[in-house]
């Protein structure tokens, strides 16, 4: 379902959502908190086990947070 852009277990993706708890009961791309500055990283990478390289893993760390298997994706929207 990923496609040609299917990066899952390359390297943590830092998103734009902030962390934390999210609402009871399913929800369909939840954002996370409203406030604070911890963001969401998911995916998992290389370094992890099968059961984390999936887009549900996600943590949260300090925007400054820099370690060898985390890193970001580009993306472009179309110009009208």
């Amino acid at each position: 379902a990923w496609g040609l852009y299917d990066m899952i277990g390359n390297v943590w993706e830092w998103c734009r959502d902030r962390y934390g708890i999210y609402p009871e009961g399913a929800v369909t791309d939840p954002t996370g908190a409203t406030s604070g500055s911890v963001r969401v990283h998911r995916g998992g990478s290389w370094f992890n086990s099968a059961s984390l390289c999936r887009s549900a893993s996600r943590f949260g760390n300090e925007p400054g947070y820099r370690v060898n298997d985390l890193g970001f994706r580009l993306a472009l929207s179309s110009v009208p």
